[in-house]
């Protein structure tokens, strides 16, 4: 997405406690916190926040001995979402949001990913419609943005490389290359 698009669902007026709002929140959360995927934001746990840092290693990449955690400063719309709808009390090794549960087995886990994925997408689309956006937005379109993002404000690739937690920048070159080939698709 384009930063005017990204703008328009920050600025979307939702219902106080909704699920709207909360799934919003959510693609908020994921652009903000590098493009972190669904399944990385709901196994955050509070120890991975660190002051005004989040620390997490992608579960994606997390075999890769290579692989750095990944560092998202911690902006006052993080904080301001973790605050909404994180867990209180804002225990060490609790979960920061309300999806995941310790005991749970791991396709239980993986089950209640897909779910809130799932719903996320749901919302997302709809709140894209009505702010106008003509592109398809899912919950992985906040990666993209991110990167696409940064690609277009004249990053250099090895801090985007860095920021999204890709091993090599070559990863990063080919994801980066596929949005110039999108936008000559248009």
């Amino acid at each position: 997405l384009e930063l005017q698009d990204i703008a328009r669902i920050f600025k979307y007026e939702t219902l106080e406690g909704s699920p709207e709002q909360f799934y919003r929140d959510l693609w908020i959360f994921s652009y903000l916190c590098n493009g972190m995927n669904v399944a990385d934001i709901l196994r955050l746990k509070y120890e991975n926040i660190k002051g005004d840092t989040i620390e997490f290693v992608r579960r994606k990449t997390a075999h890769n001995r290579k692989n750095k955690p990944i560092l998202v400063e911690v902006t006052p719309h993080i904080k301001e979402i973790v605050e909404r709808w994180g867990n209180k009390p804002a225990v060490p090794d609790s979960y920061v949001f309300n999806a995941l549960h310790s005991g749970l087995t791991a396709s239980d886990e993986l089950a209640r990913i897909k779910q809130v994925t799932k719903q996320l997408n749901k919302y997302i689309k709809r709140i894209s419609k009505a702010v106008g956006i003509k592109e398809k937005v899912t919950s992985y379109s906040a990666r993209h943005s991110f990167a696409n993002v940064l690609k277009e404000s004249g990053e250099n690739i090895a801090y985007i490389s860095e920021a999204l937690g890709h091993a090599n920048m070559k990863t990063t070159e080919n994801y980066l290359k596929s949005f110039g080939r999108d936008r000559r698709l248009k």
